[in-house]
């Protein structure tokens, strides 16, 4: 990934910032070594000692979600010159992620980029994973590992008509959308043009909570529980949806029959296993 589509990250990860105070919104995000996103915010409190920034935010996340090592971490903000991290979140950088690389930028467009040893030459401490209680052995181990929440980072989004799940009109199995895929990841399209039918799997991000019975419009409004149908509001909001491959230009796919509204973050795209 590169420095830029990371801090085009971090410049979204600012609509989920808790900011009354300062009216200050900061996004991050930071890359591991192993490809993934974890995004962050500034988090703020009317005790202003208790205000997480977003780069914090962000590491923390990463930590307690299993990742160990980092290769870039981008933030955002709306001033000039782009901001860079505070003391404080040096010093956490420091610590879980080591000398990364730091990339700064705002709404304008600058950007700054620079190893944290030159924003922090005199650390307090070292990296300390070896000296961790829990190691990976023993977080491997766990029984109960399946309970800890994941994360997964979007590689598209969809263009569409419908802004909302109610003004997805009954013939849309007929009708075209787009899949807008990022360019960092439009290498791994290749040879997608052989498929007539793809899988399109995404995250409903309009679902809020979810119920393990609702009615099925397809088999006479009867009542199905929720892994027996396609509800939206679903323990997991994902959703995969069969469609019909038309087009591929460069990295944005036209497909008929998508029944995602427009902005649906798109996780993955798999090809349609053939019936024997």
């Amino acid at each position: 990934m590169t420095a830029e589509s990371l801090l085009a990250a971090a410049r979204a990860s600012r609509m989920r910032a808790y900011a009354p105070y300062s009216g200050f919104a900061v996004g991050a995000a930071l890359l591991t070594e192993e490809g993934a996103v974890i995004t962050g915010s500034n988090i703020e409190n009317a005790s202003y000692g208790l205000t997480v920034c977003a780069e914090r935010n962000a590491l923390q996340t990463a930590v307690h979600t299993g990742h160990r090592n980092f290769k870039m971490i981008a933030l955002a903000a709306d001033c000039s010159p782009p901001p860079v991290p505070c003391g404080a979140c040096r010093q956490v950088i420091w610590e879980l992620a080591g000398d990364i690389e730091v990339v700064a930028g705002n709404l304008q467009g600058e950007m700054i980029r620079s190893k944290l040893s030159l924003l922090l030459p005199q650390p307090f401490g070292a990296a300390a994973w070896g000296e961790n209680p829990v190691t990976d052995e023993e977080a491997a181990a766990g029984a109960d590992n399946w309970r800890v929440s994941v994360l997964f980072h979007p590689l598209g989004y969809v263009s569409s008509d419908y802004d909302s799940p109610q003004s997805l009109p009954d013939n849309y199995k007929e009708l075209l959308s787009r899949v807008i895929i990022d360019p960092d990841f439009e290498e791994g399209l290749y040879r997608l043009d052989e498929e007539d039918r793809i899988n399109v799997i995404s995250y409903l991000h309009r679902a809020k909570n979810y119920t393990l019975k609702d009615r099925r419009s397809g088999r006479g409004n009867e009542v199905y529980g929720v892994f027996a149908c396609r509800a939206p509001l679903r323990p997991n909001a994902i959703a995969q949806s069969t469609v019909e491959l038309v087009e591929i230009d460069k990295n944005i796919l036209t497909v008929r029959g998508l029944d995602l509204i427009n902005g649906t973050p798109v996780l993955d795209i798999k090809t349609v296993y053939p019936l024997k």
